[in-house]
């Protein structure tokens, strides 16, 4: 099976900075234009399945990618972004003024943090996983696109690649980028990070 992990496009909370994780928020005007880009970069592939979580973002990103190939898109809340808890909707400055202590616990070592209401890393990866491994059961064979989430797909690659929790801050993913596995000899081994190159210049957004 090769895998293609997409990260949602834009939202308008990515844009101005506000932490977001299971709130349902929708893509802004630039993921809307992310989202076409995408989608046609993909449409030559032979795809024969489409997950995404079941949030706005991601099932918007997945349904254009989907429509080129005559697919149905299957939701799995597995796939959801990181349980924010009590930071669901802060700006990322109100963070830093409320929670400052819990701030620098993140910092020196993310993968004991649980977010207050929340989630951990390491939960976080666990669900994700047990999404993989369910799509992978249904699809062995093929190329299998899965429309996601920032810390989702990185929790993702921190296990596929051997890279700890603690270390997660290497992955840095871009709005609808295209991070590729190939399950050869009974394990993911990575093929492709954070690919924009279908995207115009002026859509290529750190978020």
């Amino acid at each position: 099976m090769n895998l293609i992990l997409i990260r949602h496009a834009e939202t308008e909370w990515n844009r101005v900075g506000r932490c977001q994780g299971f709130a349902d928020v929708e893509l802004c005007d630039i993921g809307k234009r992310q989202v076409e880009e995408l989608a046609k970069s993909l449409r030559d592939e032979s795809i024969s399945a489409v997950y995404s979580s079941d949030l706005k973002r991601a099932i918007d990103t997945a349904k254009a990618v989907a429509e080129y190939h005559k697919l149905s898109v299957e939701f799995d809340p597995d796939l959801r972004e990181m349980n924010q808890g009590e930071l669901e909707g802060l700006t990322f400055v109100e963070i830093r003024e409320r929670y400052a202590e819990l701030l620098s616990a993140w910092g020196q070592s993310p993968e004991t943090v649980k977010l207050p209401g929340g989630e951990s890393l390491k939960e976080l990866q666990e669900r994700a996983l047990r999404a993989v491994e369910k799509i992978y059961k249904r699809h062995s064979e093929g190329t299998v696109v899965v429309v996601s989430h920032n810390l989702t797909i990185i929790t993702l690659l921190c296990e596929f690649t051997g890279v700890g929790l603690g270390e997660f801050r290497k992955f840095k993913l871009k709005a609808t980028s295209k991070n590729v596995f190939l399950f050869r000899n009974g394990h993911f081994s990575l093929d492709i990070l954070n690919d924009v190159a279908h995207l115009s210049p002026e859509l290529i957004v750190e978020v």
